[in-house]
């Protein structure tokens, strides 16, 4: 093979290397998501706060 065919071989593979690594980048969580996690964060956690905080508020009165 020539040496321009293996030139350009090696930029297709290094192209191909570099789009295989930005797919195995972590991503983080799509805003849709974020917002259920916010949406379920404040009506589980919430509630079960207020019943902690009444708990420790009847045993401490």
């Amino acid at each position: 093979m020539s040496e321009d065919t293996n030139k350009q071989i090696l930029e297709e593979l290094r192209a191909i290397h570099r789009k295989l690594d930005a797919m195995d980048s972590p991503r983080g969580l799509s805003t849709p998501l974020k917002f259920i996690a916010v949406v379920l964060g404040i009506t589980i956690v919430g509630p079960l706060l207020l019943i902690v905080v009444g708990l420790i508020s009847r045993f401490v009165s």
